[in-house]
Protein backbone atom coordinates (compact mmCIF):
# COMPACT_ATOMS: atom_id res chain seq x y z
CA UNK A 1 0.00 0.00 0.00
CA UNK A 2 2.77 2.39 0.94
CA UNK A 3 4.62 1.47 -2.25
CA UNK A 4 1.52 2.23 -4.30
CA UNK A 5 1.07 5.66 -2.64
CA UNK A 6 4.72 6.47 -3.25
CA UNK A 7 4.42 5.57 -6.94
CA UNK A 8 1.22 7.59 -7.26
CA UNK A 9 2.87 10.66 -5.71
CA UNK A 10 5.87 10.39 -8.06
CA UNK A 11 3.55 10.04 -11.04
CA UNK A 12 1.56 13.10 -9.97
CA UNK A 13 4.73 15.18 -9.63
CA UNK A 14 5.98 14.09 -13.05
CA UNK A 15 2.62 14.98 -14.59
CA UNK A 16 2.72 18.44 -12.96
CA UNK A 17 6.23 19.10 -14.25
CA UNK A 18 5.20 17.96 -17.72
CA UNK A 19 2.18 20.26 -17.79
CA UNK A 20 4.28 23.23 -16.66
CA UNK A 21 6.94 22.55 -19.28
CA UNK A 22 4.26 22.36 -21.97
CA UNK A 23 2.66 25.59 -20.88
CA UNK A 24 -0.19 23.99 -19.02
CA UNK A 25 0.77 25.61 -15.69
CA UNK A 26 -0.66 28.91 -14.53
CA UNK A 27 2.71 30.43 -13.49
CA UNK A 28 3.91 33.20 -15.80
CA UNK A 29 7.44 34.56 -16.10
CA UNK A 30 7.67 38.26 -15.22
CA UNK A 31 9.99 40.80 -16.83
CA UNK A 32 11.23 43.48 -14.45
CA UNK A 33 11.76 46.71 -16.38
CA UNK A 34 13.87 49.24 -14.48
CA UNK A 35 13.45 52.97 -15.13
CA UNK A 36 15.57 55.67 -13.49
CA UNK A 37 15.35 59.46 -13.31
CA UNK A 38 15.66 62.32 -10.81
CA UNK A 39 12.04 63.30 -10.18
CA UNK A 40 11.37 62.12 -6.61
CA UNK A 41 8.42 64.51 -6.38
CA UNK A 42 6.68 62.25 -8.95
CA UNK A 43 7.05 59.08 -6.87
CA UNK A 44 3.31 58.51 -6.34
CA UNK A 45 2.64 59.18 -10.04
CA UNK A 46 5.32 56.70 -11.11
CA UNK A 47 3.85 54.08 -8.80
CA UNK A 48 0.43 54.63 -10.39
CA UNK A 49 1.96 54.32 -13.88
CA UNK A 50 3.69 51.07 -12.90
CA UNK A 51 0.49 49.64 -11.42
CA UNK A 52 -1.58 50.54 -14.49
CA UNK A 53 0.96 49.12 -16.92
CA UNK A 54 1.22 45.89 -14.89
CA UNK A 55 -2.57 45.61 -14.92
CA UNK A 56 -2.54 45.78 -18.71
CA UNK A 57 0.65 43.70 -19.06
CA UNK A 58 0.79 41.20 -16.16
CA UNK A 59 4.04 39.76 -17.49
CA UNK A 60 5.90 43.08 -16.97
CA UNK A 61 6.70 44.75 -13.66
CA UNK A 62 7.90 48.37 -13.74
CA UNK A 63 10.43 49.43 -11.12
CA UNK A 64 10.68 53.22 -11.39
CA UNK A 65 13.40 54.71 -9.21
CA UNK A 66 13.68 58.48 -8.72
CA UNK A 67 16.49 60.02 -6.68
CA UNK A 68 17.78 63.54 -6.08
CA UNK A 69 19.53 65.05 -9.10
CA UNK A 70 23.03 65.26 -7.61
CA UNK A 71 22.92 61.65 -6.41
CA UNK A 72 21.50 60.47 -9.73
CA UNK A 73 24.19 62.13 -11.84
CA UNK A 74 26.85 60.43 -9.72
CA UNK A 75 25.26 57.00 -9.71
CA UNK A 76 24.30 56.73 -13.40
CA UNK A 77 27.88 56.33 -14.76
CA UNK A 78 28.66 53.87 -11.97
CA UNK A 79 25.65 51.74 -12.93
CA UNK A 80 27.00 51.39 -16.48
CA UNK A 81 30.50 50.66 -15.26
CA UNK A 82 29.19 47.85 -13.04
CA UNK A 83 26.82 46.57 -15.78
CA UNK A 84 23.80 47.25 -13.60
CA UNK A 85 22.31 50.05 -15.67
CA UNK A 86 18.53 50.59 -15.78
CA UNK A 87 16.63 49.55 -18.89
CA UNK A 88 15.31 53.06 -19.51
CA UNK A 89 16.96 56.13 -18.03
CA UNK A 90 16.77 59.91 -17.96
CA UNK A 91 19.70 61.96 -19.22
CA UNK A 92 20.02 65.56 -20.36
CA UNK A 93 23.41 67.20 -20.89
CA UNK A 94 23.87 70.19 -18.63
CA UNK A 95 26.22 71.82 -21.16
CA UNK A 96 24.76 71.04 -24.60
CA UNK A 97 21.27 69.50 -24.19
CA UNK A 98 20.79 69.19 -27.94
CA UNK A 99 23.92 66.99 -28.05
CA UNK A 100 22.80 64.59 -25.31
CA UNK A 101 22.42 61.77 -27.83
CA UNK A 102 25.91 62.35 -29.26
CA UNK A 103 27.40 62.14 -25.76
CA UNK A 104 25.48 58.97 -24.89
CA UNK A 105 26.46 57.29 -28.15
CA UNK A 106 30.08 58.14 -27.50
CA UNK A 107 29.79 56.57 -24.04
CA UNK A 108 28.13 53.50 -25.55
CA UNK A 109 25.17 53.81 -23.17
CA UNK A 110 22.19 53.77 -25.53
CA UNK A 111 20.54 51.76 -28.27
CA UNK A 112 17.72 52.54 -30.70
CA UNK A 113 14.23 53.09 -29.29
CA UNK A 114 12.67 50.50 -31.57
CA UNK A 115 14.82 47.35 -31.80
CA UNK A 116 14.64 47.75 -35.59
CA UNK A 117 15.78 51.37 -35.37
CA UNK A 118 12.86 52.58 -37.47
CA UNK A 119 9.63 53.20 -35.56
CA UNK A 120 6.36 53.20 -37.49
CA UNK A 121 5.04 56.52 -38.72
CA UNK A 122 2.14 56.08 -36.32
CA UNK A 123 4.64 56.58 -33.48
CA UNK A 124 6.56 59.47 -35.06
CA UNK A 125 3.36 61.34 -35.94
CA UNK A 126 2.65 61.83 -32.23
CA UNK A 127 5.02 64.80 -32.47
CA UNK A 128 4.79 67.87 -34.67
CA UNK A 129 6.83 67.84 -37.84
CA UNK A 130 10.53 68.55 -37.55
CA UNK A 131 10.94 67.17 -34.03
CA UNK A 132 13.02 64.19 -35.16
CA UNK A 133 16.33 65.53 -36.37
CA UNK A 134 19.61 63.92 -37.38
CA UNK A 135 22.23 64.56 -34.73
CA UNK A 136 19.68 65.40 -32.02
CA UNK A 137 17.53 62.28 -31.66
CA UNK A 138 18.39 60.41 -34.87
CA UNK A 139 21.74 58.84 -35.77
CA UNK A 140 22.41 57.50 -39.25
CA UNK A 141 18.68 57.64 -39.91
CA UNK A 142 17.74 55.57 -36.86
CA UNK A 143 15.71 56.94 -33.95
CA UNK A 144 17.33 56.94 -30.50
CA UNK A 145 15.30 59.52 -28.57
CA UNK A 146 12.05 61.44 -28.53
CA UNK A 147 10.98 64.85 -27.18
CA UNK A 148 9.41 64.26 -23.76
CA UNK A 149 8.30 67.55 -22.26
CA UNK A 150 7.12 70.11 -24.75
CA UNK A 151 9.50 72.97 -25.49
CA UNK A 152 6.89 75.75 -25.56
CA UNK A 153 4.85 75.71 -22.35
CA UNK A 154 7.40 73.71 -20.39
CA UNK A 155 10.37 75.66 -19.10
CA UNK A 156 11.53 78.42 -16.76
CA UNK A 157 10.49 82.06 -16.78
CA UNK A 158 7.40 82.54 -14.61
CA UNK A 159 6.87 84.89 -11.68
CA UNK A 160 5.05 83.27 -8.75
CA UNK A 161 3.71 85.62 -6.08
CA UNK A 162 1.88 85.45 -2.76
CA UNK A 163 -1.52 87.11 -3.17
CA UNK A 164 -1.95 87.79 0.54
CA UNK A 165 1.35 89.68 0.83
CA UNK A 166 0.45 91.71 -2.26
CA UNK A 167 -2.86 92.69 -0.67
CA UNK A 168 -1.20 93.55 2.65
CA UNK A 169 1.16 95.84 0.75
CA UNK A 170 -1.73 97.61 -0.97
CA UNK A 171 -0.97 95.97 -4.32
CA UNK A 172 -3.57 94.48 -6.66
CA UNK A 173 -2.88 90.73 -7.06
CA UNK A 174 -4.73 90.84 -10.38
CA UNK A 175 -2.22 93.37 -11.74
CA UNK A 176 1.32 92.27 -10.93
CA UNK A 177 4.25 94.46 -12.06
CA UNK A 178 5.16 94.26 -15.75
CA UNK A 179 8.29 96.46 -15.93
CA UNK A 180 11.55 96.52 -13.99
CA UNK A 181 10.70 99.85 -12.36
CA UNK A 182 7.21 98.66 -11.37
CA UNK A 183 8.76 95.50 -9.94
CA UNK A 184 11.18 97.52 -7.80
CA UNK A 185 8.39 99.78 -6.54
CA UNK A 186 6.20 96.78 -5.69
CA UNK A 187 9.06 95.16 -3.80
CA UNK A 188 9.69 98.33 -1.82
CA UNK A 189 6.01 98.50 -0.85
CA UNK A 190 6.01 94.85 0.25
CA UNK A 191 9.11 95.31 2.39
CA UNK A 192 7.81 98.55 3.95
CA UNK A 193 4.23 97.47 4.67
CA UNK A 194 4.58 93.77 5.54
CA UNK A 195 8.08 93.55 6.98
CA UNK A 196 8.73 90.59 4.69
CA UNK A 197 11.37 90.33 2.03
CA UNK A 198 9.97 90.82 -1.44
CA UNK A 199 12.02 88.26 -3.32
CA UNK A 200 13.48 84.82 -2.76
CA UNK A 201 16.47 83.99 -4.95
CA UNK A 202 18.27 80.65 -5.04
CA UNK A 203 22.06 81.02 -5.33
CA UNK A 204 23.29 77.51 -4.53
CA UNK A 205 25.03 75.68 -7.37
CA UNK A 206 23.22 76.52 -10.60
CA UNK A 207 19.94 77.47 -8.89
CA UNK A 208 20.40 81.15 -9.79
CA UNK A 209 19.13 80.16 -13.24
CA UNK A 210 15.58 80.40 -11.89
CA UNK A 211 16.00 84.15 -11.46
CA UNK A 212 18.40 84.75 -14.31
CA UNK A 213 16.59 83.12 -17.23
CA UNK A 214 13.40 85.23 -17.09
CA UNK A 215 15.20 88.54 -16.50
CA UNK A 216 17.92 87.93 -19.10
CA UNK A 217 15.31 86.64 -21.54
CA UNK A 218 13.22 89.77 -21.10
CA UNK A 219 15.97 91.98 -22.54
CA UNK A 220 17.99 89.64 -24.79
CA UNK A 221 18.38 85.87 -24.34
CA UNK A 222 18.40 83.23 -21.62
CA UNK A 223 21.34 81.51 -23.33
CA UNK A 224 25.01 82.05 -22.49
CA UNK A 225 25.72 81.97 -26.20
CA UNK A 226 24.65 84.63 -28.70
CA UNK A 227 23.20 83.00 -31.82
CA UNK A 228 23.25 86.29 -33.71
CA UNK A 229 27.03 86.63 -33.54
CA UNK A 230 28.29 83.14 -32.69
CA UNK A 231 29.94 84.25 -29.45
CA UNK A 232 29.66 83.58 -25.73
CA UNK A 233 27.76 86.51 -24.30
CA UNK A 234 27.82 86.99 -20.52
CA UNK A 235 29.67 90.30 -21.02
CA UNK A 236 27.15 91.58 -23.57
CA UNK A 237 25.93 95.06 -22.47
CA UNK A 238 22.30 93.92 -22.45
CA UNK A 239 23.01 90.96 -20.18
CA UNK A 240 25.14 93.15 -17.93
CA UNK A 241 22.11 95.44 -17.69
CA UNK A 242 19.91 92.49 -16.69
CA UNK A 243 22.39 91.52 -13.98
CA UNK A 244 22.59 95.09 -12.70
CA UNK A 245 18.81 95.12 -12.27
CA UNK A 246 18.92 91.95 -10.14
CA UNK A 247 21.89 93.24 -8.17
CA UNK A 248 20.05 96.51 -7.47
CA UNK A 249 17.31 94.54 -5.69
CA UNK A 250 19.96 93.14 -3.35
CA UNK A 251 21.47 96.55 -2.80
CA UNK A 252 18.06 97.93 -1.81
CA UNK A 253 17.60 95.13 0.75
CA UNK A 254 14.62 93.61 -1.05
CA UNK A 255 15.96 90.05 -1.42
CA UNK A 256 15.98 87.45 1.37
CA UNK A 257 19.63 87.03 2.43
CA UNK A 258 21.72 83.88 2.19
CA UNK A 259 23.15 81.53 -0.42
CA UNK A 260 20.08 79.31 -0.41
CA UNK A 261 19.10 76.42 -2.63
CA UNK A 262 15.86 76.12 -4.60
CA UNK A 263 14.20 73.92 -1.97
CA UNK A 264 14.71 76.54 0.74
CA UNK A 265 13.57 79.41 -1.48
CA UNK A 266 10.45 77.55 -2.55
CA UNK A 267 9.60 76.95 1.09
CA UNK A 268 10.05 80.67 1.74
CA UNK A 269 7.39 81.45 -0.86
CA UNK A 270 5.03 78.74 0.38
CA UNK A 271 5.34 79.86 4.03
CA UNK A 272 4.86 83.58 3.30
CA UNK A 273 8.43 84.59 4.18
CA UNK A 274 8.89 86.13 0.73
CA UNK A 275 6.31 87.46 -1.71
CA UNK A 276 7.86 86.53 -5.07
CA UNK A 277 9.88 83.66 -6.48
CA UNK A 278 10.78 82.95 -10.11
CA UNK A 279 10.66 79.37 -11.35
CA UNK A 280 9.31 77.09 -14.06
CA UNK A 281 6.31 75.10 -15.20
CA UNK A 282 7.11 72.39 -12.68
CA UNK A 283 6.65 74.58 -9.58
CA UNK A 284 2.85 74.33 -9.00
CA UNK A 285 3.05 70.62 -8.16
CA UNK A 286 5.87 71.34 -5.70
CA UNK A 287 3.93 74.17 -4.06
CA UNK A 288 0.93 71.87 -3.65
CA UNK A 289 3.13 69.37 -1.84
CA UNK A 290 4.34 72.23 0.39
CA UNK A 291 0.75 73.03 1.37
CA UNK A 292 0.51 76.22 -0.70
CA UNK A 293 -2.64 75.85 -2.85
CA UNK A 294 -3.07 77.56 -6.20
CA UNK A 295 -5.78 79.82 -4.82
CA UNK A 296 -3.19 81.57 -2.65
CA UNK A 297 -0.66 82.50 -5.32
CA UNK A 298 -0.61 84.15 -8.71
CA UNK A 299 1.50 83.49 -11.80
CA UNK A 300 2.67 86.19 -14.20
CA UNK A 301 5.14 86.84 -16.97
CA UNK A 302 8.48 88.25 -15.82
CA UNK A 303 8.87 92.03 -15.87
CA UNK A 304 10.59 93.61 -18.86
CA UNK A 305 12.90 96.62 -19.19
CA UNK A 306 11.04 99.92 -19.15
CA UNK A 307 12.47 100.79 -22.54
CA UNK A 308 14.92 99.58 -25.15
CA UNK A 309 15.31 96.18 -26.78
CA UNK A 310 13.26 93.11 -25.91
CA UNK A 311 14.25 89.48 -25.91
CA UNK A 312 12.69 86.09 -25.32
CA UNK A 313 13.56 82.73 -23.86
CA UNK A 314 14.64 79.96 -26.21
CA UNK A 315 12.60 77.17 -27.72
CA UNK A 316 15.13 74.47 -28.64
CA UNK A 317 14.83 70.75 -29.35
CA UNK A 318 16.51 69.88 -26.06
CA UNK A 319 13.88 67.75 -24.32
CA UNK A 320 15.02 64.34 -25.59
CA UNK A 321 15.60 62.93 -22.13
CA UNK A 322 14.51 59.27 -21.86
CA UNK A 323 16.77 56.67 -23.45
CA UNK A 324 16.90 52.89 -23.83
CA UNK A 325 20.03 51.45 -22.24
CA UNK A 326 22.53 49.57 -24.37
CA UNK A 327 22.75 47.07 -21.51
CA UNK A 328 19.06 46.19 -21.39
CA UNK A 329 18.10 42.57 -21.94
CA UNK A 330 14.52 43.64 -22.60
CA UNK A 331 14.71 45.87 -25.66
CA UNK A 332 11.31 44.76 -26.96
CA UNK A 333 9.60 45.29 -23.61
CA UNK A 334 11.24 48.71 -23.20
CA UNK A 335 10.02 49.73 -26.65
CA UNK A 336 6.50 48.49 -25.92
CA UNK A 337 6.42 50.48 -22.68
CA UNK A 338 7.62 53.69 -24.36
CA UNK A 339 4.93 53.34 -27.02
CA UNK A 340 2.32 53.00 -24.27
CA UNK A 341 3.81 55.86 -22.26
CA UNK A 342 3.71 58.30 -25.19
CA UNK A 343 0.11 57.63 -26.17
CA UNK A 344 -1.14 61.23 -26.69
CA UNK A 345 -4.41 60.55 -24.84
CA UNK A 346 -3.28 57.63 -22.69
CA UNK A 347 -2.99 57.06 -18.96
CA UNK A 348 0.49 58.59 -18.66
CA UNK A 349 -0.32 61.80 -20.55
CA UNK A 350 -3.68 62.41 -18.85
CA UNK A 351 -2.37 61.90 -15.33
CA UNK A 352 0.95 63.71 -15.87
CA UNK A 353 -0.95 66.82 -16.90
CA UNK A 354 -3.70 66.32 -14.31
CA UNK A 355 -1.11 66.21 -11.53
CA UNK A 356 0.48 69.43 -12.81
CA UNK A 357 3.95 68.03 -13.51
CA UNK A 358 4.24 69.92 -16.78
CA UNK A 359 3.33 69.58 -20.42
CA UNK A 360 4.29 66.87 -22.89
CA UNK A 361 5.62 67.09 -26.43
CA UNK A 362 3.49 64.14 -27.59
CA UNK A 363 0.19 65.13 -25.96
CA UNK A 364 -2.56 67.51 -26.96
CA UNK A 365 -1.78 69.76 -24.01
CA UNK A 366 -4.52 72.30 -24.62
CA UNK A 367 -7.27 69.69 -24.48
CA UNK A 368 -5.76 67.75 -21.56
CA UNK A 369 -4.73 70.62 -19.30
CA UNK A 370 -7.24 71.03 -16.50
CA UNK A 371 -5.01 72.55 -13.81
CA UNK A 372 -5.69 76.32 -13.51
CA UNK A 373 -2.00 77.10 -12.91
CA UNK A 374 -1.00 75.25 -16.07
CA UNK A 375 -3.68 77.07 -18.05
CA UNK A 376 -2.32 80.40 -16.79
CA UNK A 377 1.22 79.50 -17.84
CA UNK A 378 -0.05 78.40 -21.25
CA UNK A 379 -1.59 81.86 -21.73
CA UNK A 380 1.63 83.58 -20.63
CA UNK A 381 3.69 81.59 -23.12
CA UNK A 382 1.25 82.45 -25.90
CA UNK A 383 2.06 86.13 -25.36
CA UNK A 384 5.65 85.65 -26.55
CA UNK A 385 7.61 84.42 -23.53
CA UNK A 386 9.51 81.99 -25.77
CA UNK A 387 10.43 81.90 -29.45
CA UNK A 388 12.01 79.32 -31.74
CA UNK A 389 15.76 79.80 -31.81
CA UNK A 390 17.98 78.82 -34.74
CA UNK A 391 19.68 75.40 -34.52
CA UNK A 392 23.36 75.40 -35.63
CA UNK A 393 23.36 71.61 -35.99
CA UNK A 394 20.81 71.83 -38.79
CA UNK A 395 22.90 74.48 -40.56
CA UNK A 396 26.11 72.45 -40.25
CA UNK A 397 25.44 68.69 -39.69
CA UNK A 398 29.13 68.05 -38.94
CA UNK A 399 28.60 69.83 -35.61
CA UNK A 400 27.30 66.47 -34.37
CA UNK A 401 30.96 65.40 -34.45
CA UNK A 402 32.36 68.68 -33.17
CA UNK A 403 33.63 69.20 -29.64
CA UNK A 404 34.15 72.96 -29.99
CA UNK A 405 31.10 74.24 -28.13
CA UNK A 406 31.00 71.52 -25.48
CA UNK A 407 34.74 71.87 -24.86
CA UNK A 408 34.49 75.66 -24.50
CA UNK A 409 31.41 75.53 -22.27
CA UNK A 410 32.70 72.54 -20.33
CA UNK A 411 36.10 73.93 -19.34
CA UNK A 412 34.46 75.58 -16.37
CA UNK A 413 30.95 74.12 -16.60
CA UNK A 414 29.25 76.39 -14.07
CA UNK A 415 31.44 79.40 -14.73
CA UNK A 416 28.62 81.81 -15.55
CA UNK A 417 26.70 80.90 -12.40
CA UNK A 418 29.78 81.08 -10.19
CA UNK A 419 30.79 84.44 -11.65
CA UNK A 420 27.35 85.97 -11.14
CA UNK A 421 26.86 84.57 -7.64
CA UNK A 422 30.31 85.85 -6.61
CA UNK A 423 29.41 89.33 -7.85
CA UNK A 424 26.13 89.26 -5.91
CA UNK A 425 27.64 87.96 -2.68
CA UNK A 426 30.58 90.38 -2.82
CA UNK A 427 28.50 93.25 -4.26
CA UNK A 428 30.97 93.84 -7.09
CA UNK A 429 30.48 94.57 -10.81
CA UNK A 430 29.93 91.56 -13.04
CA UNK A 431 31.86 92.81 -16.09
CA UNK A 432 35.46 91.97 -15.06
CA UNK A 433 34.63 88.35 -14.27
CA UNK A 434 32.34 88.08 -17.30
CA UNK A 435 35.04 89.44 -19.62
CA UNK A 436 37.58 86.95 -18.32
CA UNK A 437 35.22 83.99 -18.70
CA UNK A 438 34.03 84.95 -22.19
CA UNK A 439 37.60 85.46 -23.48
CA UNK A 440 38.57 82.02 -22.17
CA UNK A 441 35.51 80.31 -23.64
CA UNK A 442 35.73 82.07 -26.98
CA UNK A 443 39.42 81.22 -27.45
CA UNK A 444 38.80 77.53 -26.75
CA UNK A 445 35.77 77.60 -29.02
CA UNK A 446 37.51 79.18 -32.01
CA UNK A 447 40.76 77.25 -31.60
CA UNK A 448 38.88 73.94 -31.52
CA UNK A 449 36.76 74.87 -34.54
CA UNK A 450 39.92 75.72 -36.46
CA UNK A 451 41.52 72.40 -35.54
CA UNK A 452 38.40 70.45 -36.48
CA UNK A 453 38.09 72.27 -39.80
CA UNK A 454 41.72 71.42 -40.55
CA UNK A 455 40.95 67.74 -39.86
CA UNK A 456 38.18 67.76 -42.46
CA UNK A 457 35.01 68.64 -40.53
CA UNK A 458 32.80 71.23 -42.19
CA UNK A 459 32.53 73.52 -39.18
CA UNK A 460 33.24 77.18 -38.47
CA UNK A 461 32.01 80.05 -36.33
CA UNK A 462 29.56 80.95 -39.09
CA UNK A 463 27.65 77.74 -38.29
CA UNK A 464 26.61 79.39 -35.03
CA UNK A 465 25.83 82.89 -36.35
CA UNK A 466 22.39 83.99 -37.58
CA UNK A 467 22.84 87.72 -38.01
CA UNK A 468 19.42 88.43 -39.55
CA UNK A 469 17.51 86.90 -36.65
CA UNK A 470 16.07 88.97 -33.78
CA UNK A 471 16.02 87.63 -30.21
CA UNK A 472 12.26 88.07 -29.76
CA UNK A 473 11.20 86.54 -33.09
CA UNK A 474 10.71 82.95 -34.18
CA UNK A 475 13.56 81.89 -36.44
CA UNK A 476 12.21 81.24 -39.94
CA UNK A 477 15.34 81.76 -41.99
CA UNK A 478 15.99 78.16 -43.01
CA UNK A 479 19.34 76.40 -43.05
Amino acid sequence: MRQWRRLAFVALMLLSMLLTACGGGSAQATTVLKIADYSPEQKAFHEAVAAEYHRLHPDVTIQWQSTAQAQYLQSLPLSFQSHQAPDIFFYKSQISPELSMSFLLKQGWIRQLDPTGNPDQSFLSRWSSGMFQEGINEHNGQVYGFPFTDNVIWGPGFMFYNKSLFQQAGLDPANPPTTWSQFTSACQAIKAKTGKYCLGVSLKGTDFQRMWYPIAGSIMTDQFFDYKTGTFDLNNPQLLQAFSFIQSLYQKGLVAPGVNDKTFSRQQLASGQVAIYFDGTWLPSTLTQLGFPESQYGIAAPPSPDSGPRGAEAILNTQNVYWVSSQTQYANQAWQFLQWMTDPTGFFAKNYLKDGFGTLAFADNKSLITDPAMKTMEQIVASGLRVNYPEPLLKCPDLAKSQAYSKAAGTKPNGEWQTMVDAIVKNTPLKPGADQLVVQRQKTFLDTLQQEAASGLKVSQSCFAFSNWNYNENYTGGY
